[in-house]
């Protein structure tokens, strides 16, 4: 049996190009390295330099909240100087508006007389004029004492204010009364004299009311000069009469009553009230 062996060795041709190639060696390229190394670097520099930079800042704020709060607390303590400043003026103004109150609740008589002598009709005779205590109603609590101030009243060193106390309202005080009595040709002479009486500024005209009028003899007594020895002279005088009228002060204030004071003549009050308006203590 035979075997067929093929060389194909010997039938290759040998190609130049092949021939003429040289193997050559890669060599590593060091640039990559050298830019990841920059960047690493510059990277750390960065951080470095914020870091340095927060830290700066950290510092400067740290150093404006120092000084804000130094000026926080100055403020603060002139505001609780402030606050203890303005309840010195209101406990000043409510001292003279209670002060100004007294004033004008003043009732002067040389007024009240004048203006009842300007309205005395012809045909009465006022004998007196009286002022009645007041009566106090049953229910009617005394006023309770105003409260001291304590020393809480002043404001604190943080400059909150601290509560003040507060005083209740006084009760209102209870008003005189009036009463005129004297004699009367008639019944209808006294009616004319309590209407023109109810016309006064000084006085309350709905509570004014007659409490007494009768008809009694005249006690005007009579005498003669020069009358001769054993000669008598009767004389009758008419009956007059007695009358009583009783009533209420006005409610009205001194400075309402300014131009009444003024016509009156009583120019004393009318000055105080008249300064107490121009330092603005009486509204006008």
């Amino acid at each position: 049996m035979y075997g067929l062996d093929v060389n194909f060795l010997n039938d290759r041709t040998q190609r130049p190009s092949e021939a003429g190639l040289r193997p050559t060696v890669v060599k590593d390229d060091p640039r990559p390295y050298y830019i990841g190394g920059g960047i690493a670097v510059a990277l750390l520099a960065a951080v470095g330099g914020a870091w340095f930079l927060l830290n700066g800042q950290n510092a400067e704020l740290e150093q404006r909240r120092v000084e804000l709060d130094g000026q926080l607390a100055a403020l603060q303590l002139k505001l609780g100087e402030e606050q203890n400043f303005n309840q010195q003026v209101n406990q000043i103004e409510a001292e003279n508006q209670a002060l100004a109150t007294v004033f004008d609740q003043i009732r002067p008589w040389s007024a009240v007389l004048q203006d009842v002598r300007d309205r005395v009709p012809n045909g009465i005779q006022l004998d007196s004029i009286a002022q009645l205590t007041p009566t106090v109603p049953a229910g009617a609590a005394a006023p309770a004492p105003a409260p001291s101030p304590s020393p809480s009243a002043t404001a604190s060193p943080t400059g909150e204010a601290s509560p003040v106390a507060v005083q209740p309202a006084a009760a209102p005080v209870p008003q005189p009364r009036i009463s005129l009595s004297g004699k009367a040709r008639s019944f209808n002479d006294v009616n004319d004299f309590l209407l023109t009486l109810q016309q006064s500024p000084f006085l309350k005209g709905e509570n004014l009311t007659i409490v007494k009028s009768e008809l009694i003899e005249n006690p005007t007594e009579v005498e003669f000069t020069g009358q001769a020895a054993g000669g008598e002279i009767k004389v009758e005088l008419p009956k007059v009469v007695e009358y009583t009228i009783e009533g209420d002060f006005s409610d009205m204030t001194a400075s309402e009553l300014l131009q009444d004071l003024e016509r009156t003549l009583s120019v004393g009050l009318a000055a105080r009230i008249q300064a107490l308006r121009d330092r603005g203590v009486l509204k006008p």
